[in-house]
């Protein structure tokens, strides 16, 4: 989100003003978050939600501007990218700033794009996926890793845990397998 409003900041001086205030928006709202969560404080407590709501107008009107700056300039491939992107934040508003309501949702992208970035790497340098189901194995054992990273925990001990867990069956009702020592 913010690379796109960046990269139609670049495109000339009216976009510059509307796309930086409405990234300024966003990071201020970021910040708010980081703070109640920090602070284990109420993000919907009276002073948070009057700067959450200052934000989300002033991202608002951002968008506005991008908008009516961006309807009339041509552009070689169909609608400017100032106008593709303001429209885009103003149709999705409500989950660009899901942040600032559940605050377990990440207020970038940066973890779904480091998850897509090996698979895409590996479709780079060989040119495709032996079959789908070679794909989908990696992709499982990608998130089982990640998610034990985000937890703190080794790829080792987030092997054996599965199979340790008390109470936990295969299917059809038998007991694991004991793993490898």
């Amino acid at each position: 989100m913010l690379r796109h409003l960046d990269y139609v900041a670049g495109l000339d001086d009216d976009n510059k003003v509307w796309a930086e205030q409405a990234a300024r928006a966003l990071k201020a709202a970021a910040k708010l978050v980081d703070q109640a969560t920090a602070t284990c404080t109420d993000i919907n407590a009276e002073a948070s939600a009057t700067a959450l709501a200052d934000a989300r107008e002033l991202y608002d009107q951002a968008i506005l501007v991008g908008i009516s700056d961006n309807l009339s300039p041509p552009w070689h491939k169909g609608n400017h990218p100032g106008l593709v992107l303001a429209r885009r934040l103003q149709h999705k508003a409500d989950e660009v700033w899901l942040f600032t309501k559940d605050t377990r949702t990440p207020w970038t992208n940066n973890a779904s794009e480091r998850a897509l970035k090996g698979p895409k790497l590996h479709q780079k340098v060989s040119g495709y996926w032996q079959t789908t189901l070679t794909l989908s194995r990696y992709c499982r054992v990608r998130s089982y890793l990640v998610s034990a990273r985000n937890h703190g925990l080794h790829a080792a001990d987030r092997h054996r845990q599965p199979v340790s867990s008390p109470g936990r069956r295969r299917a059809g009702g038998r007991e694991p397998r004991p793993g490898p020592r």
